[in-house]
């Protein structure tokens, strides 16, 4: 397990204070946020690459906070790789090895099966300042898990890969952790990565943890709009609160209303998320009906997406709408006034409690 406990630091203009995480033993946790949220300071926090100005971290359950990095018993993929170009591939994994005072024989072995699991055995021989970006990746992977350390931070391993490479990474590493119950705690920008992964997964922005949680409840509960951005939806709208009534409230956004299946007091400030495929667009005829939200505007862009296109709406609010290619021709074209269509189980709401710009509970 990795504990961190109120751990405080400051590097040039950027601090945090007061940050406590929680990695399970044999877990995978991924951690999240935007850029400069301070997740790779984190990870060199715990790495002992960074000198922490208070709290505790603590590895399998020993306090390492004054321990150099290679007294911790962690390792450490960097984003850069940070790989010895003078060495061979099968040189590089082998360092740590050799550095722990392995045999030889041993280190063969180790060297040989890590070689086989990440496609590198053709590559033995060469230098790494010959290799691809997407090789070098492959190489730091292998060259971390050599020694089998207890716990591993991973700054995003994957970013470098090809589609087919990076899926087959993911799939070798996830499954060298489960056999090994290695802890693994790795920082990605990407929400399919963190599925494929994470047991659990840890949001941060400015130096401070905003959620945590597995994948399905951070990724469908956002608490914050920061974790709404990262958890793919695409229309976040800021409003006031209504009336409530049997389990649902009128919302004040823009120059219109929309209902959410949420009960918030009236008078506060919320976020209500949506996801652009959550919403369908039909002809200004259409009838009226309770059960779904409806924002009569106009289709002022429409651009063509991989599976169809996407529409940019102007109407008492802006939306963006995601519409499958099947139907994209059929239901509008550009100009058209037409009807957005959203149920109200799918306007997820972000409360933010009056005189705070924070994010409040998941529903």
């Amino acid at each position: 397990m990795i504990a961190v406990e109120e751990i405080s630091l400051t590097r040039g203009d950027f601090s945090f204070a007061g940050i406590s995480l929680q990695v399970p033993e044999s877990s995978y946790t991924v951690l999240m946020g935007p850029s400069g949220a301070g997740k790779t300071l984190l990870l060199e926090s715990i790495g002992g690459f960074l000198p922490v100005t208070g709290g505790r971290i603590l590895v399998a359950g020993r306090d390492v906070t004054m321990l150099p990095p290679e007294k911790r018993g962690i390792g450490f993929m960097y984003q850069d790789y940070s790989l010895f170009p003078h060495l061979t591939v099968e040189e590089n994994i082998a360092y740590g090895l050799k550095m722990k005072g392995i045999a030889s024989c041993e280190r063969t072995s180790t060297v040989k099966t890590l070689l086989s699991s990440f496609s590198l055995h053709t590559l033995a021989s060469r230098h790494t300042g010959s290799l691809s970006g997407g090789e070098k990746q492959r190489v730091a992977l292998a060259r971390a898990l050599a020694t089998r350390p207890s716990a591993l931070l991973l700054d995003e391993p994957f970013a470098a890969l090809d589609p087919e490479a990076r899926l087959s990474c993911m799939d070798e590493v996830k499954a060298i952790q489960k056999e090994h119950g290695l802890t693994i705690l790795q920082v990605s920008h990407d929400r399919d990565e963190a599925y494929r992964l994470a047991d659990q997964v840890v949001v941060m922005d400015n130096g401070r943890i905003l959620q945590k949680g597995t994948p399905a409840a951070v990724f469908s509960y956002p608490v914050h709009p920061t974790v709404a951005a990262l958890a793919g939806f695409e229309n976040m709208l800021e409003g006031t609160s209504g009336s409530s009534e049997g389990g649902r409230t009128r919302l004040s956004i823009g120059t219109g209303t929309i209902i959410a299946d949420r009960m918030v007091p009236a008078g506060d400030r919320v976020f209500a998320c949506i996801r652009s495929r959550d919403i369908t667009l039909a002809g200004a005829d259409i009838s009226q009906s309770e059960q779904v939200n409806r924002i009569d505007g106009q289709v002022i862009s429409m651009v063509a997406t991989e599976h169809g296109c996407q529409v940019r709406f102007a109407g008492p609010f802006p939306l963006l709408i995601d519409i499958p290619g099947d139907r994209s021709l059929q239901d509008c074209q550009l100009g058209d006034h037409v009807v957005a269509l959203v149920a109200p189980a799918d306007v997820h709401l972000i409360h933010l409690p009056k005189n705070t710009g924070e994010g409040g509970n998941a529903p």
